[in-house]
């Protein structure tokens, strides 16, 4: 077996002290969500990760600080979500 014959081999995988982005995956791309099929920003339905910095800025990798920030947060979405939720459904029990 050649080098050659190692595809992967070059993958190291992230850097010490960095994850893969938790927004985008690592795959440096986010889908754009402005039209859909009629995207109307040029960006073809996909755009580079804000978070991350994407193709033009990044290899689809944070610092585990970072990360852990960005998932902290979005935890407290979904907190929100769920206790907002909670709340219109006790709402219309109440009133039907």
């Amino acid at each position: 077996m050649t080098d050659d014959d190692h595809f992967y081999d070059y993958c190291d995988g992230p850097p010490d002290g960095y994850v893969l982005c938790p927004r985008c995956d690592g795959h440096q791309t986010v889908n754009c969500h402005c039209g859909g099929d009629l995207c109307v920003c040029e960006n073809y339905g996909e755009k580079p990760c804000p978070f991350c910095g994407g193709e033009y800025d990044g290899e689809g990798y944070v610092t585990k600080e970072r990360a852990d920030a960005y998932l902290a947060k979005q935890a407290e979405y979904v907190k929100a979500f769920r206790d907002g939720w909670a709340k219109a459904e006790a709402a219309a029990k109440k009133q039907g």
